[in-house]
């Protein structure tokens, strides 16, 4: 027997993952070794550059008003004195990112309660769990710099001006903001909602600030900038149609294979639960070179609709070889007669397919008026005629 050898970690990952890994790495432990040198640089460096380096202001002379400054024989004892003077502030960091984490799971866990009643509920609530989570821990920087002493409001000045500088620069990213809000609160399409936009089709799994991203059916995944999209057809706000062609052969009888398809398209709607509508036999859809081709149509989910269409066409291949209907295939047929005996419709499946044509081309309900009306006439005559009679007895 062929033995098969577990595969690692390491093997499963692909090339590009494990560059990325062996990246992540060097630069881990370059930046690590670059902290302990900071924490050791007197031996490399000299006293003057490391009593630069391992100073700290730690008050104010009372009588000279100058600041006193303290220096330190290592970069540890300089991280221990900070990490030792400012318990409160490590304290009120702590806490502010712990009440940030607990916020952003409620938030979370409030929006979700919500999110299951429509596809557009699910769409507004994951934008709103994005913008809540960004926006908490913006006030969450803010709380932490102001209990480091941080000029917030200069910080923000300064970040104003950093932000139109890169504004200009951004203008694409800023279209992609507003077209997700339009297209959140516009309805255009919802998460769950199965879309084509510029010819991609799939499932919108996250409607997304920046991008759409969409899911098709072999489970890959696109990502598409909300400003890019120009197209959208929503296939999922409607009922969809899904219609096979029955394709048969020349020789057989065309008003017994259609007596056929209306005798088992009921049993047919029994096997395919996933049918919401129909279906239902709707006539000769084309006479091809080597076949007649019927058509059957019915309304479906749209991510039922290719499962559908193949479960019908199982369904009446199989109902076709029960009942000896002959399925063509592509041939040249130079002479030849078809000398066997077909079987021919019977008088009740030839009124069976001549009732549905009427139903199909709506003129059996102008029969029956115009029949309707022959037989008024009928009556009206006879009495006219016994009232006539009565008469000439008097």
């Amino acid at each position: 027997m062929k033995e098969f050898k577990k595969e690692n970690w390491w093997s499963k990952k692909t090339t590009s993952a494990k560059v990325a890994f062996i990246i992540s790495v060097i630069l881990f432990v370059a930046a690590l070794c670059l902290f302990f040198f900071m924490m050791h640089v007197r031996p490399f460096l000299g006293n003057e550059y490391a009593d630069s380096l391992y100073k700290i202001e730690i008050g104010t002379d009372e009588v000279t008003g100058e600041p006193i400054i303290k220096t330190f024989a290592h970069g540890w004892a300089l991280v221990w004195y900070v990490l030792a003077n400012s318990t409160l502030k490590w304290v009120i960091t702590i806490m502010v990112i712990f009440v940030t984490f607990i916020l952003i799971f409620v938030s979370n866990f409030i929006t979700h309660l919500f999110d299951n009643k429509s596809k557009k509920s699910r769409t507004i609530s994951s934008l709103v769990r994005s913008l809540v989570k960004y926006g908490l821990m913006l006030v969450a920087l803010a709380i932490i710099l102001i209990a480091w002493g941080v000029n917030v409001i200069g910080v923000l000045a300064g970040v104003g001006v950093i932000t139109l500088i890169v504004g200009l620069g951004c203008q694409s990213l800023i279209q992609d903001v507003i077209s997700g809000l339009f297209i959140v609160f516009d309805d255009y399409f919802g998460v769950g909602d199965t879309v084509i936009i510029d010819g991609f089709r799939g499932t919108v799994v996250e409607v997304g600030l920046k991008t759409t991203k969409l899911q098709d059916f072999g489970g890959n995944i696109k990502s598409i900038t909300n400003s890019s999209i120009s197209t959208v057809v929503n296939m999922s706000r409607m009922r969809s149609v899904a219609s096979v062609k029955l394709s048969v052969s020349y020789n057989e009888d065309v008003e017994r294979v259609e007596a056929i398809i209306l005798k088992e398209i009921e049993e047919i709607k029994e096997k395919v639960p996933n049918i919401t509508e129909g279906p239902w036999y709707k006539g000769i859809d084309a006479i091809t070179a080597s076949s007649i081709d019927f058509l059957v149509l019915c309304y479906v989910d749209e991510s039922n609709r290719f499962q559908v269409t193949r479960d019908l066409n199982r369904e009446f291949y199989l109902a076709f070889k029960k009942n000896n209907v002959q399925i063509p295939y592509t041939q040249v047929t130079v002479n030849e007669q078809d000398d066997k005996n077909r079987a021919k419709a019977s008088p009740e499946e030839v009124a069976m397919a001549v009732r549905e044509q009427k139903i199909l081309r709506g003129t059996l309900e102008k029969e029956q008026k115009k029949k309707a009306s022959k037989t008024t006439r009928v009556i009206k005559k006879i009495k006219q005629s016994y009232e006539q009679a009565q008469k000439d007895m008097d």
